[in-house]
């Protein structure tokens, strides 16, 4: 065989590898939408979302002793708009955690392995929460069953428009003006990708990245989360699974059953005796 005879067959081989297959990749569609229209589709498919029941695959990323650790475990998650959850660790042992609210109050309860020291129960009302506390009952709620959007307290509303990606700012009518979230959606679909929620003086205090979807009834949910409380150092990454939604919950799951020897933290009364405190 030829030298040239060789090159032709190296030739025809190297075309026929490099040859289209007759499969191209699918062509990704953008969709144009205008802030209302991105608020109005949210909106509509977080309503669809009246209660939810849920089990969870969730894993805890935190810091201790300078010492990056994850503990991983399962819960139970019911929802009830607009302000009634509970969030159980499900286990046969001693429980890690038992979040509830039931409207207008609230109880957090932590194992000693999580409060150091001794088993602690914080509780307070729902009105009265200001800061962006580990395992704030609203932001569990709307991470995991979409919250209506905007946030109360907003007054505008700033729209940036990107290639793939559409973030809706919203300011409150303080001055001057704060960010009190931000929400980023995608251009493909309109879901909403990432929540950040910023405190009074503008720092990021909590961020939702939504990873996956999933239908359940007429409305789509969250199938994988990132929650993150980048001021504590305290994330939370979780797989919601078996969702049940539109479904009659009974009245017992707000009410909040615990170790009776906890300590009890009024996280309200420790808030005005700080208020009431007189000046030195």
């Amino acid at each position: 065989m030829t030298k040239r005879t060789i090159f032709a067959v190296v030739a025809l081989v190297v075309a026929a590898g490099c040859a289209p297959t007759g499969k191209e990749r699918p062509r990704v569609t953008y969709i144009t939408a205008d802030a209302p229209a991105i608020l109005a589709a949210y909106n509509d498919n977080a309503a669809a979302v009246p209660t939810l029941s849920a089990t969870l695959d969730m894993t805890l990323h935190y810091t201790e002793d300078s010492r990056d650790k994850k503990h991983t475990l399962d819960a139970w998650l019911d929802v009830e708009k607009p302000a009634r959850i509970r969030l159980k660790h499900d286990t046969l042992g001693r429980d890690l955690f038992y979040v509830v609210a039931d409207g207008e109050n609230y109880w957090i309860g932590l194992d000693r392995a999580i409060a150091g020291g001794e088993d602690t129960v914080y509780t307070g009302s729902l009105a009265a929460l200001e800061n962006e506390s580990l395992f704030r009952p609203d932001r569990l709620l709307a991470a995991f069953s979409l919250a209506a959007l905007p946030p109360v307290g907003t007054d505008e509303t700033l729209f940036e428009s990107y290639s793939d990606r559409y973030i809706l700012t919203f300011i409150d009518k303080s001055s001057p003006p704060k960010v009190l979230g931000r929400a980023t959606f995608s251009r493909v679909d309109l879901r909403l990708s990432k929540f950040q929620v910023f405190d009074e003086k503008s720092r990021l205090t909590l961020e939702v990245d939504y990873l996956l979807y999933q239908t359940a009834g007429d409305a789509r949910l969250p199938e994988a989360v990132f929650i993150n409380w980048p001021l504590d150092g305290f994330s939370i990454s979780a797989k919601v699974k078996k969702p049940k939604v539109g479904a009659a919950l009974p009245a017992r799951l707000w009410e909040f059953k615990w170790r009776k020897d906890a300590c009890l933290i009024d996280l309200d009364s420790v808030v005005l005796e700080t208020v009431d405190a007189p000046r030195e």
